[in-house]
């Protein structure tokens, strides 16, 4: 018979990997506000500047809180199992707040301009991830 099992360690350079990645998460963060105030105008939500909300959104949301939502498990292995799961699902609410934002902001940008909804390959693929990532959140 094997005894109980003991909490499974992380490899010792986790925590390394942990810092890389949420550099390289920040510095996409950074450089996407710096693109659209730099060379899109900013943003705004009142003014033609509301589709740039979209981007911005995008990244924060799926990209990199979704990223945090997903190593919560690996970084604090030996946190409470139930403290664990809030953040996590609270890192899921707030990435899927900020990405439904940045939908409503390009919906939004296309009935105030007259244009259509979902005309490219790229808006129905980002419907079918944000429709996707909408369902695991329910699954869950």
């Amino acid at each position: 018979m094997e005894g109980p099992a003991s909490p499974a360690r992380a490899p010792g350079a986790l925590p390394y990997y942990v810092a890389f990645s949420q550099l390289l998460g920040l510095i996409v963060v950074a450089m996407t506000g710096a693109w659209l105030g730099m060379y899109r105008g900013g943003i705004a939500w009142e003014s033609a500047l509301q589709f740039n909300v979209h981007p911005l959104c995008m990244i924060i949301g799926l990209v990199f809180l979704q990223g945090d939502a997903l190593l919560v498990y690996r970084v604090f292995r030996n946190e409470a199992k139930r403290t664990t799961k809030v953040l996590h699902g609270l890192l899921h609410v707030f990435a899927f707040v900020i990405a439904l934002v940045g939908l409503v902001a390009v919906f939004e940008h296309h009935r105030k301009k007259g244009y259509a909804d979902l005309y490219s390959l790229h808006s129905w693929c980002g419907i079918l991830v944000f429709a996707l990532f909408f369902a695991q959140d329910q699954v869950q």
